[in-house]
């Protein structure tokens, strides 16, 4: 009797491994389309076997099968390798679609771009150059002029507004995160609660790891798992969750990006842990290519203003240097400072000027020696003037009559000038104009590139003659006793030289000449080096370690178009975008192809076959009929022993 009772006992254990294997099957199924579903096997183990007698001694049998445990199908290497690879993946694909963006911005297929601009406006004063009294062509270079500054500033705004993007989306996926967390924690406490009696909570552990893969979207994490069963969470040195405790990530207040040096006229932001107030820097995924990019668009705004700073330094005195179509002109004493002339009657013409571009004294003056057809004070070799317009007043100040021509670009005839802070280790640009209170005559990023409009009194009635295209120096090229040449720089009056087209050829070579270029060449062009000298903020010129000079052997100069010109800056700009474009391309192609082979790797493991579930759930059908009829042949047996047993004769 117990022999026949334990083998029902173990049919019915057939029965139910088959029905939970069964069961397990068709969950299988309908999750083969789930996101993060892990595929899930029922571990089957033999149940301890009885010891029954015999004729020839005690014999075991086995008395079935019990199911120990479903368990997911889950390759834990595969998973730290997804979430590795995963944030990399994430962050080329986020900086490719900034990098398109740029792109975009900077787009010049058309011949409608900044590139285009440039090369127009440098056209427009080589044309000049030959039609220098055409009011045509001069007010041709005036609309060349504002396009440009028109492209810059539309550039420098979608540059801003794409920041602004940025930061839009920073402040969501922040969001994501932080309820991501906060799931993550939920389903570590509910873990841990159903875990208690040793059960394993499959479909919550596969929806808590989906949850660790999305994280990683976002930021670089590594992961480990306590006793308890719950995760901890760490990133970037950082501990995340651990258990069902969590740390919360939030944007910071706003800070005006001018409170770092430069004047991007946006509101910059941070990612900050609310328990502690300390910034939170993501190492690599979507939060990093968020501020990576908010970098890159920044350094484009810095390429925009360098080259505005250029064209309100060196292209404004360039331009100053000529005389325009009416020949005004003024007074200026050997510092440059403005005179006031009364009576211009009262002045005295000098003769003399030193080699270095200042003027003689009275005293000196009398004692120049003329030595081989040339003037020399001492060994000083100096020029004699023929009657150019330079001056001394009744007061005995040497004064000389210059170009009273306007900027360009900016306003009037203010002064720009390049100017250090050293707090900031930051270049600005300083505008001399003493109707502005102090904190804003310093000029950076966007507001810098503002600056860079078309001179208004261009747009006056007949604007156009306010263009200088007669240049007010000579270039003068001597050779001394070693055969080396020497360049003087003799002033050149007006004359009524309304044809002279000269200092529009100096206007257009600054358009393909470097900064070194200018500063050396000897053309009229060197003489607008001192515009390009960085000063402190009190105007010194210092050297390379901010410290005061007045040797010109020691300045400075500024500008990151040292040894470029305005066109080649731009466009080795516009090759750097198209090369990191391609690269971050490149490099997110590579990734993809890193996370098809881990995904796949992982699938391998925890994915769902179709072929091998429908096999398994014909072999499970198949043991749970076979489960079945053998347990109707026992009950058939014990119903005959039951029942018939004992009854013959009766």
């Amino acid at each position: 009797m117990r022999a026949t009772f334990s083998g029902l006992n173990t049919m019915v254990r057939g029965i139910m491994a088959n029905q939970l294997s069964l069961d397990t099957t068709g969950h299988n199924i309908t999750n083969a389309g789930t996101e993060g579903y892990s595929r899930q096997t029922v571990t089957l183990a033999t149940t301890y076997s009885e010891e029954r007698g015999g004729l020839h001694g005690g014999v075991r049998v086995g008395t079935g099968v019990d199911a120990l445990a479903v368990e997911r199908a889950r390759n834990v290497y595969a998973d730290i390798q997804y979430r590795n690879e995963n944030p990399s993946q994430k962050y080329y694909e986020t900086m490719a679609v900034n990098y398109d963006k740029l792109e975009t911005i900077f787009d010049d297929s058309q011949n409608l771009g900044i590139e285009a601009a440039l090369n127009k406006f440098y056209q427009s004063w080589v044309d000049l150059s030959t039609n220098a009294s055409n009011a045509s062509s001069r007010t041709h270079v005036i609309e060349q002029g504002r396009n440009l500054s028109d492209l810059l500033q539309t550039a420098t705004a979608e540059l801003q507004e794409q920041i602004r993007s940025e930061y839009e989306d920073l402040k969501s996926e922040i969001k994501q995160v932080d309820d991501i967390l906060e799931e993550i924690v939920l389903f570590n406490k509910q873990i841990s609660a159903q875990e208690v009696t040793g059960a394993t909570a499959n479909d919550l552990r596969d929806r808590r790891d989906l949850l660790v893969d999305q994280l990683s979207n976002y930021m670089n994490v590594s992961f480990s798992e306590n006793a308890n069963g719950t995760y901890q969470i760490n990133s970037g040195g950082v501990t995340l969750i651990n258990g069902p405790t969590r740390a919360h990530l939030v944007i910071s207040d706003g800070v005006s990006s001018s409170a770092y040096g430069t004047d991007y006229g946006i509101t910059d932001y941070n990612i900050k842990l609310k328990e502690s107030n300390l910034v939170f820097t993501p190492q690599n995924g979507i939060l990093k290519a968020r501020f990576d990019s908010i970098a890159e668009d920044k350094a484009y705004i810095d390429k925009m203003a360098d080259i505005a700073s250029f064209m309100l330094t060196a292209f404004n005195e360039q331009h100053q240097q000529g005389w325009d179509i009416d020949g005004h002109y003024k007074f200026v004493d050997e510092n440059g400072d403005d005179v006031t002339v009364a009576d211009e009657s009262t002045l005295t013409a000098v003769e003399y000027m030193k080699s270095d571009g200042t003027y003689l004294t009275d005293a000196e003056a009398a004692t120049v020696t003329l030595t081989g057809g040339k003037y020399y004070l001492g060994t000083d070799e100096v020029t004699k003037l023929n009657g150019d317009t330079i001056y001394r007043t009744s007061g005995g100040d040497i004064i000389k009559k210059v170009p009273d021509t306007i900027n360009f670009y900016g306003q009037g005839s203010i002064d720009y000038q390049y100017r250090y802070d050293s707090d900031f280790n930051k270049n600005y640009l300083y505008k001399d104009d003493d109707s502005l209170p102090d904190d804003e005559k310093l000029l950076s990023g966007v507001k810098l590139i503002a600056e860079l409009e078309v001179n208004a009194k261009f747009a006056e009635n007949r604007g156009d003659r306010y263009i200088a295209t007669a240049t007010s120096y000579d270039v003068i090229e001597t050779q001394d006793a070693n055969l080396n040449i020497q360049r003087q720089y003799l002033e050149k009056d007006w004359g009524n030289r309304t044809g002279d087209g000269t200092n529009a050829v100096y206007l257009s070579e600054l358009f393909n000449i470097s900064q070194d270029t200018i500063i050396s060449d000897g053309k009229a062009n060197a003489l607008i080096s001192q515009k390009m000298i960085l000063r402190d903020l009190d105007g010194n010129p210092i050297d390379a370690e901010g410290n005061t000079v007045t040797s010109s052997s020691d300045y400075v100069y500024s500008t990151a178009m040292s040894t470029l010109s305005v066109n080649s800056f731009y466009q080795k700009s516009m090759s750097t975008l198209g090369i990191d474009a391609y690269s971050t391309d490149v490099n997110y192609d590579g990734m993809q192809a890193i996370m098809t082979q881990v995904t796949n790797w992982r699938d391998s493991t925890s994915g769902v076959d179709w072929n091998e579930e429908l096999t398994n759930m014909i072999k499970f059908q198949k043991g749970f009929a076979s489960c079945s009829r053998c347990l109707n042949a026992m009950d058939e047996c014990l119903d005959r022993l039951v029942n018939s047993t004992g009854v013959v004769g009766r």
